[in-house]
């Protein structure tokens, strides 16, 4: 699935299907349609959650949006996935369902594997002490309660922590937190949280030399990670790269080493990108798909696959080629449904 931010006849937004194979595009949620629930604002963020899980309907979806709910504090939306009909389940700016946000822009929903923790997992980068950002755990009901305050003093402190991976390692759950501000010359950095213990630490600090590939714009920032299969670690970096067009690095899981696997601005690696900002692995293809805002026809966004050996890329679903669907605005977010 993919989420455009401002698709659609009102541009409050669409969440697409897209095939993996053909790139085929259908609107499951139509955001700018009362007729199928709440409105959008501003939709960034989709999961995907497995049977079970909260006492919600099984295979339901989740979609964040930043702008969403009471004062426009954010809210995180169900979506049931026969219909695309939407529900409000968390409000952000409602405090009795628990600490405010500002902006949740991204989510997790951890399954429970070998009987850990499980629930789901939002990322605000504008909530916590001091504007820091914060990770928050949401209930059955919709309730809120804070799992990490980047702002504390708990831990290395965060500055703009944007995205999350679940990273299920043998002694625990860990959280994988990319955050685009912190790190040496705020190049960026790569937490490693866990949810249970409330604690961080630093994988990987992306303006350290020391620590392998460092992009030479001092812009650049990570703005997804992934986790495959593999428990490979991948990282898309926002205005790195040739022109600034992107990047994709690899890396180590001991040793936060990072290597660079695909420079979008480099037309010799396929096709260039324009505002990459998300990253789900297709296990139907063995790749990475990669949302691109900017990127396709007209600038309408497009979904790129990236071979993660060579860092090869082709155009899997071009949002302003109605020939694969209906046309995109801004996509946004990826997650993969079952």
């Amino acid at each position: 699935m993919s989420v455009d931010q401002t698709a659609g006849a009102s541009h409050l937004g669409q969440l697409f299907t897209v095939n993996q194979s053909t790139g085929q595009r259908v609107v499951f949620s139509d955001f700018n349609s009362a007729s199928q629930g709440v409105l959008g604002v501003d939709p960034n963020a989709v999961g995907w959650k497995p049977p079970g899980l909260l006492g919600l309907i099984p295979g339901e979806v989740l979609v964040t949006d930043g702008s969403g709910g009471t004062n426009e504090q954010g809210a995180l939306y169900t979506i049931d996935p026969s219909t695309g009909q939407r529900t409000l389940f968390s409000d952000f700016g409602n405090s009795a369902q628990g600490p405010l946000g500002l902006y949740p822009q991204s989510l997790l929903v951890v399954p429970g594997l070998l009987g850990l923790w499980s629930g789901v997992l939002v990322c605000d980068p504008f909530a916590g002490t001091n504007g820091q950002g914060a990770l928050f755990s949401i209930d059955g009901s919709g309730n809120r309660s804070t799992v990490i305050d980047f702002g504390d003093t708990n831990g290395t402190q965060g500055v703009y922590p944007d995205s999350m991976a679940l990273y299920p390692g043998l002694l625990g759950l860990t959280v994988l937190v990319s955050d685009g501000s912190a790190g040496t010359n705020q190049h960026g950095a790569l937490f490693k949280v866990d949810p249970v213990a409330k604690t961080r630490s630093v994988l990987s600090d992306f303006g350290d030399s020391k620590e392998g590939w460092v992009d030479s714009n001092p812009l650049s920032t990570p703005v997804n990670v992934l986790v495959t299969p593999g428990n490979t670690i991948y990282v898309l970096v926002d205005e790195a790269g040739t022109n600034g067009e992107g990047a994709l690095v690899k890396v180590d899981a001991a040793t936060g080493f990072r290597t660079l696997i695909s420079d979008f601005g480099n037309a010799a690696q396929g096709a260039l990108g324009a505002n990459i900002n998300a990253l789900v692995w297709l296990p139907n293809i063995g790749g990475i798909g990669v949302s691109d805002s900017y990127a396709g026809t007209s600038g309408n966004g497009a979904v790129f696959l990236v071979n993660p050996s060579t860092g090869a890329r082709t155009t899997l679903s071009d949002f302003g080629n109605t020939a694969q669907g209906p046309l995109g605005a801004e996509p946004t977010g990826l997650a993969l449904t079952q």
